[in-house]
């Protein structure tokens, strides 16, 4: 651990994410049944979800800085920098940290992990227009990766509390928690169905020793269904927006040949099948993290890491950025020094995103109206209107358009 390993766990996390993304072709990691079910001592430096499963070397070399294609910030064609400048700040840890937001389809109601109060985090929940916070959890370990559901009644996240890292539910205003996946590897992050019946989530694959995903149903929790392979998936929060009327489901995926950064992916999900895998942005200079959907499903936020940190457990360094779903559009979100990682977009268009702008992790917000703007004046004339309805067209509409322009020769 370096000499920041004091600040909130997703800033470690995310060193970790994207610097593991070539996982895959090395020695699986050591499991984590394996691994103490108490948590470490107060004194102890913490250690998050990802590094429990993904304690191995990291033997990546620095990239040959001929091999490098750092996206520049400005002067780049279809590249350009959000005039959404302003921030605010949303929760005010003064200790320990905030991080892993989700917040309501409404934008009311934020969720976050925090070890503001204790060196483990727990689940609080606050309104955002107040700085009064509810803690939601108060188990010994740790409690990470919240999710509000579509309705706003349920939180899903991740949990050591038994041992292994596992998925919880529970309700909102506090209770009981349910555990929902009792798999012997890690299950970390969640993300509800657009209806809020399923989940889908990340494994650490006992036979593959990579992240893969997982779907299950709440109600039927012994049952989950292998999808592909990824990391810190996203269903899409409006419904069939993906082939054939299917749901699309967002994910990063690293590489693998040469640096193994990771770049985001989408999948189809119908009627419990997964298809046609579409890789949305890559950067060979950079990893792409932490993706989220916009409200309405047309827009994707991410953050981007520098390659030449992918020794590190720690970025020094990460900004937010956003594209079409064609990939198109894209758009620098934050500018300046430190650390911007998970992102989430709400209804009322204010982005959500963890920052150590002030020297500890906490939740801000910025306004994304001007955002939106420049990339959709970026974007080729129609393409981002059109986007999903081009999805939904059928092999067959296709050929009678064909058919008809032969007719007219």
């Amino acid at each position: 651990m370096n000499k920041r390993a004091n600040v909130g766990v997703s800033l470690t996390m995310a060193g970790l994410l994207f610097a593991a993304a070539g996982c895959a072709s090395r020695t699986a990691p050591a499991p984590v049944a394996a691994l103490p079910a108490e948590p470490a001592p107060a004194a102890e430096p913490r250690m998050s979800a990802l590094q429990l499963t993904m304690q191995q070397e990291l033997d990546w070399r620095e990239a040959d800085p001929s091999e490098l294609n750092i996206r520049p910030f400005v002067g780049e064609p279809g590249v350009s920098e959000a005039t959404t400048v302003n921030v605010s700040k949303v929760t005010f840890a003064q200790e320990g940290g905030d991080f892993d937001p989700s917040i309501s389809r409404d934008g009311s109601t934020l969720v976050f992990a925090s070890t503001q109060h204790r060196a483990t985090s727990d689940i609080y929940v606050k309104q955002v227009n107040t700085k009064t916070v509810t803690q939601l959890t108060r188990d010994a370990a740790q409690d990470v990766m919240p999710t509000i559901s579509p309705d706003g009644s349920m939180i899903a996240y991740a949990s050591d509390r038994s041992g292994n890292w596992d998925i919880f539910v529970m309700p909102v205003t506090g209770g009981k928690a349910f555990q929902i996946t009792t798999d012997i590897t890690a299950d970390v992050a969640p993300s509800w169905s657009p209806d809020g019946t399923q989940l889908v989530f990340s494994r650490l694959g006992e036979t593959s020793g990579r992240w893969e995903m997982w779907t299950v149903r709440v109600s039927k929790p012994e049952v989950a269904q292998f999808i592909g392979y990824g990391l810190f998936p996203k269903w899409c929060p409006t419904p069939g927006t993906g082939n054939d009327g299917g749901d699309q489901i967002l994910f990063q995926l690293g590489r693998e040949r040469g640096n193994r950064g990771f770049g985001l992916w989408t999948l189809t999900y119908k009627d419990s099948e997964a298809s046609n895998p579409t890789q949305i942005v890559s950067d060979t200079g950079n990893a792409l993290i932490n993706p989220s959907w916009s409200p309405d499903g047309r827009w994707i936020v991410y953050a981007q890491v520098p390659m030449t940190q992918a020794s590190s457990t720690t970025p020094e360094s990460s900004s937010l950025w956003m594209t079409s779903t064609q990939g198109e559009g894209t758009v620098r979100l934050t500018t300046g020094h430190g650390v911007a990682l998970s992102p989430v977009w709400s209804k009322s268009d204010h982005l959500f995103f963890v920052s150590n702008r002030d020297g500890v992790d906490n939740v801000w917000s910025m306004r994304m109206q001007d955002a939106v703007r420049t990339a959709s004046a970026l974007v080729a004339p129609g393409t981002a209107a059109i986007a999903t309805e081009l999805r939904h067209e059928s092999t067959e509409d296709a050929e009678l358009e064909t058919a008809s322009e032969e007719d007219r020769d």
